[in-house]
């Protein structure tokens, strides 16, 4: 048998994951959370300004803001 690397799981490369964010913010659980919470509101408005330009382009018949096409 040889010595492989055992391959990580998700659910421990998860628990790798928590233990970084926690100790990014020197152990304390209540600001990594607050920080996550946060960018997840900030991708949260960014996917939603995303969706409503592609839905507006594909309403008046583009994909692209400067498809060459004129309305």
């Amino acid at each position: 048998m040889t010595d492989q690397a055992k391959p990580i799981s998700d659910i421990e490369r998860l628990e790798a994951e928590v233990t970084a964010v926690i100790e990014d913010f020197n152990g304390d659980p209540r600001a990594a959370i607050k920080a996550l919470l946060v960018e997840q509101d900030i991708l949260e408005q960014r996917i939603g300004r995303l969706a409503s330009a592609l839905s507006f382009g594909y309403v008046r018949g583009r994909t692209g803001i400067n498809s060459g096409q004129s309305c």
